[in-house]
């Protein structure tokens, strides 16, 4: 029988210490809405023998934008923030984000492995609204192939990525 996901269980982390070892963030502190854009290239040809197009899935130009309220000490916004701070260009944007299916996993206990997806992206700072509550607009664009692997998730809240090393 299938049961209906929560949103809970759809999770997005950012390395939000990209030039050291990797910490995973979680995303979702003063966000109230997320989603992927897959911005699919789709090249279409229709052949003069045809009635109908043909038409080839190229390739996914993923991004998700947020609006964060501004909470000091959360790991992503301060990260974000700092980039803003900074005006942060070229490499300096670029960490990774890991997209993690809370719902599917295997082990039990402290020994659960989530279902993960490891991609390299940039974060692009959009706007700062400094007004009543203060906000911070963002988009994480995903770049190249991702990755499989599993993340585990600490009592503490620590999260892991492991690639996956076969299918």
């Amino acid at each position: 029988m299938a049961e209906l996901v929560k949103r809970t269980n759809i999770a997005t982390f950012l390395d939000t210490t990209p030039s050291s070892s990797a910490t995973l963030s979680l995303v979702g502190m003063g966000i109230t809405d997320y989603g992927q854009d897959y911005n699919a290239n789709v090249t279409t040809e229709k052949y003069i023998i045809d009635d109908n197009a043909t038409n080839t899935l190229d390739s996914y130009n993923i991004s998700a934008s947020a609006s964060q309220t501004c909470y000091y000490g959360d790991a992503v916004y301060d990260f974000v923030n700092s980039l803003r701070r900074r005006a942060a260009v070229g490499d300096d944007v670029k960490t990774h984000v890991y997209d993690v299916d809370k719902y599917d996993f295997t082990g039990e206990g402290a020994n659960k492995q989530f279902a993960a997806t490891k991609y390299d992206c940039a974060v692009v700072i959009n706007s700062y609204a400094k007004g009543e509550r203060p906000a911070i607009e963002y988009t994480i664009y995903y770049n190249g192939t991702p990755t499989l692997g599993t993340v585990t998730i600490s009592d503490q809240g620590v999260a892991t990525f492991t690639p996956v090393t076969s299918l």
